[in-house]
């Protein structure tokens, strides 16, 4: 008698593959999770007790040693190489388990490609802190990359899990908005404490630790703004700290009617608000106590914890697709990850078409090559990038920049700005080939294959960052590379199908180009290019919401989340004209704080005026005509105020 079959099917597709992850994998990178967090921890403790300089400037040996002595600071700093080497082969294992067992899911990959490329910069970049003697500025972007690492690998991490039991389920329009809006302040308040974590580093870097005693006064004062430069880094460290606090508790609020649905999310947001008000009461312990170096190690371990939990948090909720409406309304989330392909099947979006048609795309291939990726860097965006880039330099320059320097970074931004556009359309290529805006574009269409755009932007990201880096400066070149990462982690891939809010925080990516530029001719950052990047930043939603008015049929295909498919254009149109105002508003405050002139001040009254009389007309008519008229006002706009800028500095003066 024969005995039933218990055998597994002959071929199991990745689908099925990648929804089990084994649990040796999973908590392969856990271990990586925990192994990087006690990294920078340790990292922490050797800069707070004055080891960093333990093995000398000599890297990778030890005061010419291959084994430090045995004296406590060398020891401490080989102990931080060491474990740092034994990340770094976690990382590379993490790596290339995703690409060999689970290269089918999307967003592990481009995860996987991001931490990869973070890695060698931060190996790269703990060699020059070394030997520059902990340059306080490079510690600070050291740092920085560490946090960047650690968030990556928790976004792994939690995008390994299953998504049962995350997305409530409901067929409640309005529990979709709650929900939606929920992600936006979970993405916000991650936003924000890697803000906080960098302005505490800044704290650190210039020495205004000790520039402010006591809590919640300084130093006998409520608020003594203006008195000390690093009295004024400490307060805005601390009013980030604040700011976080209230996030973390109206977390809370928003996460309760979902403790039951979605307990995950529930504990998660717990944990988040626990980490935050842990590390306050680190920093007040700090600032009323004295910041002994036990105090400075365990803050740093208190950012890094809380850092991590929203992070976690925030990658819960964007794991799984959004609660569909009733109908499955334009609301509604696709999930992220595309379909699997087949074993030994063509990756390319025309793998699929008939044949006619794809020997139509091969031709189109064969001829438009270079065209295809010309296409990929989105070169008119790369033009209105530079615009603000080129303005910085002129303004910062004591005379006239060197054209050379010019030369070379508008060279290394526009790199920047390729590989960031280029890694934009390989994600969001499923969602090009639906919208019928974008379905020319190379990779739906089928000149370029999603692998050659992948090597094309890593080709430019490393491009630009080697051009930043000879020719300018360090900090030039991390700027520009922090965009490129904000652009494809933050906005591309998170908040673009997660949130309606995508545009205003992302839009921060291309507010970067006036800080690249200030810095190539400085080699620091100034409080002129700090507002340049605000005047970008707020003039970005009303920039963007006008197009997104026109082409809001195309969104809801798609099913993105742009303001006019979730909150439809009434309200889009009602914040087109208060971000306009926010917007002028911030163009005039150059002028009392004596960073331009009349002749500036006249101009930004003008333009802003006009731009918030177009604004004003949109809401007023709603057409299509008022919409298209403020889209392209606002490009001229930008040219124009930043022109207004480079001659009142230059030929009027202030």
């Amino acid at each position: 008698m024969s005995s039933p079959s218990v055998t597994a099917p002959a071929s199991v597709s990745p689908e099925a593959a990648g929804s089990r992850a084994p649990g040796r994998f999973r908590w392969l990178v856990v271990a990586t999770v925990v192994a990087t967090y006690l990294l920078i921890v340790l990292g922490a403790v050797v800069r707070v007790t004055g080891s960093g300089m333990g093995c000398a400037d000599d890297w990778p040996l030890c005061q010419g040693r291959l084994f430090p002595p045995l004296e406590f600071g060398p020891v401490l700093e080989y102990t931080h190489r060491l474990v740092g080497a034994i990340v770094s082969a976690l990382i590379v294992a993490v790596v290339g388990g995703i690409w060999l067992r689970f290269r089918h899911r999307q967003r592990l990959v481009v995860l996987a490609g991001g931490v990869v490329v973070l890695l060698v910069i931060q190996i790269g970049l703990g060699a020059v802190t070394v030997m520059t003697e902990l340059d306080p500025l490079v510690v600070l972007v050291h740092l920085g990359l560490a946090m960047l690492v650690l968030g990556a690998l928790v976004m792994i991490a939690v995008y390994m899990g299953s998504d049962d039991g995350v997305a409530p389920k409901t067929g409640d329009g309005r529990q979709l908005g709650q929900w939606l809006g929920f992600r936006t302040l979970a993405l916000t308040t991650a936003v924000a404490i890697y803000a906080l974590v960098m302005t505490g580093a800044a704290v650190r870097a210039t020495g205004a630790t000790w520039s402010c005693i006591g809590w919640p006064d300084c130093n006998g004062l409520l608020l003594p703004l203006g008195v000390d430069p690093l009295v004024d880094t400490h307060l805005l460290h601390r009013f980030t700290a604040y700011t976080i606090a209230v996030l973390a508790v109206l977390a809370v609020v928003r996460a309760r009617p979902w403790r039951r649905q979605s307990p995950a999310v529930w504990w998660g947001t717990l944990a988040l608000v626990a980490g935050v008000f842990a590390q306050g009461a680190i920093g007040v312990w700090g600032v009323t106590a004295g910041f002994v170096p036990l105090v400075q190690a365990l803050h740093v371990a208190g950012a890094s914890a809380a850092w991590t939990a929203a992070v976690a948090l925030a990658a819960l909720v964007t794991r799984s697709p959004a609660p569909a409406a009733s109908g499955g309304g334009p609301g509604a989330m696709p999930a992220d990850d595309l379909p699997p392909t087949p074993a030994g099947a063509d990756d390319s979006p025309d793998a699929h078409q008939p044949p006619e048609e794809e020997a139509v795309q091969t031709g189109r291939a064969n001829r438009g090559l270079l065209a295809g990726f010309l296409q990929l860097t989105k070169p008119r965006i790369i033009l209105l990038l530079l615009a603000p880039t080129l303005c910085a330099m002129v303004v910062a320059a004591d005379g006239w920049p060197s054209p050379l320097l010019v030369a070379a970074t508008l060279l290394g931004g526009a790199l920047a700005a390729g590989a960031a556009n280029a890694f934009n359309h390989y994600l969001d290529r499923d969602i090009d080939a639906i919208m019928r805006r974008t379905a020319h574009r190379a990779l739906p269409a089928g000149v370029l294959r999603p692998r050659q755009a992948v090597w094309f932007g890593l080709v430019l990201a490393v491009l630009s960052f080697v051009v930043l880096t000879v020719f300018a400066n360090l900090l030039a070149a991390l700027l520009a590379q922090a965009a490129i990462v904000f652009y494809i982690f933050v906005y591309t891939r998170w908040l673009k199908r997660s949130s309606p809010n995508n545009i205003v925080i992302g839009g921060a990516a291309g507010a970067v180009p006036p800080l690249v530029g200030w810095a190539a001719v400085t080699g620091s950052i100034g409080l002129l290019p700090l507002y340049l990047f605000a005047i970008i930043f707020y003039w970005t939603p009303p920039h963007f919401w006008a197009l997104s008015l026109l082409i809001k049929d195309d969104y809801a295909r798609a099913r993105i989340p742009m303001l006019p498919v979730v909150r439809g254009g009434a309200e889009t149109r009602r914040q087109i004209v208060l971000y306009s105002i926010l917007m002028v508003a911030i163009t005039l405050l150059l002028v009392p704080f004596q960073l331009a002139g009349l002749f500036y001040l006249a101009s930004a009254v003008l333009l802003g005026g006009l731009f918030v009389f177009y604004a004003v007309r949109l809401l007023r008519e709603a057409s299509a005509v008022a919409a298209r008229l403020l889209f392209k006002y606002s490009v001229v706009y930008l040219y124009l105020i930043l022109a207004a800028i480079v001659v009142d500095q230059k030929f009027i003066g202030v």
